[in-house]
């Protein structure tokens, strides 16, 4: 175990590209991965494990649990990476949680069925055993996810218009946001704190970084991104964040409410907006990401949509003394 070094090891490098290269998703540049790593490295704690089944960075949360993140194993024998494991859970007592890559600004979970639905830009593929070696590992608590699409809108466009009258009678409206304005930037990092600063395994970005992500926006992958204010009047009480790729597809990234205006409708109201846009711009369809399956936005009315993609996340308790 070593400090992590300001670029990514090139054994892991390597690793990956054997990995992962005959995909056609796979970025040679590792241009996301990078980015994620140079978030990691200035975590607490942070530290390389490159063993002889599995490497991955580990680092201290602000709740002092262990992230584990960079996980890939070197072979499929499991009982060698279970013993492993449990040797580096032990020179790391506590808690665990994972996968995480030092920002949840870039999403990061074990894709657990639909490996074979061709990746879209945001996600993070990864072998498919490692989705049941962590299970077989014993997690305290799994936290699952999913990806879905729709190809028509008008029904979720209907079963919203309530709610979207409602609402604009008292004042709601998508403005664009600004991608050249520095002071919106720095009024979007502090919403996004307030609105998820108490999600699962949520690390803050310093300004610094935040920059650096938002202006890696695009930049990877062919598209534009859409960014929307939520307003109730004169004031922002939201946003959206959405990419419309080059092939006529929109991904919904993420929706965020301040939290005295959750559960009362307005994410209806956001929703049949947007998806009344997606139908004016002629998306093919609509990729609705990464999802916690626990979240709102999935007891919405779902017509007409297809989940294509699971994934999970998992939690560790500390283990026992004499273990």
């Amino acid at each position: 175990m070593i400090s992590p070094p300001p670029s990514p090891p090139t054994t892991y490098l390597d690793l990956r590209r054997t990995l992962y290269s005959g995909f056609s998703d796979f970025d040679a540049d590792e241009r996301v991965l990078r980015q994620a790593w140079s978030f990691f490295i200035h975590q607490p704690d942070a530290v390389w494990h490159d063993g002889k089944t599995f490497c991955c960075g580990i680092y201290r949360m602000a709740d002092h649990r262990w992230a584990f993140g960079f996980f890939e194993t070197k072979g499929v024998d499991q009982a060698a990476f279970q013993s492993e494991w449990q040797s580096l859970r032990m020179a790391f007592p506590g808690a665990w949680a994972g996968p995480l890559q030092g920002s949840t600004f870039l999403p990061y979970r074990f894709i657990t069925s639909g490996e074979s639905h061709p990746l879209f830009p945001g996600e993070w593929r990864n072998q498919a055993h490692y989705g049941p070696w962590m299970e077989q590992l014993g997690p305290s608590r799994v936290t699952t996810y999913r990806s879905a699409y729709r190809t028509e809108y008008r029904e979720v466009i209907a079963l919203s218009d309530a709610f979207l009258a409602d609402w604009e009678e008292r004042g709601f409206a998508l403005r664009p946001f600004d991608l050249t304005d520095a002071e919106g930037w720095t009024a979007l990092h502090y919403m996004i704190e307030a609105i998820f600063h108490g999600n699962w395994g949520y690390k803050a970005l310093t300004q610094a970084e935040f920059t650096s992500w938002a202006q890696s926006l695009g930049q990877s992958h062919g598209g534009q991104p859409w960014l929307y204010w939520v307003y109730i009047g004169e004031r922002r009480i939201g946003f959206a964040y959405l990419f419309f790729l080059e092939d006529g597809t929109l991904i919904f990234k993420t929706i965020g409410l301040l939290p005295e205006f959750q559960a009362q409708k307005v994410g209806n109201a956001v929703a049949g907006k947007l998806h009344k846009m997606a139908l004016e711009a002629g998306a093919t369809r609509c990729i609705y990401a990464l999802v916690q399956t626990e979240n709102r936005v999935n007891r919405m009315p779902d017509p007409d949509i297809t989940v294509f993609r699971t994934y999970a996340s998992y939690e560790f308790d500390p283990l026992p003394a004499h273990a």
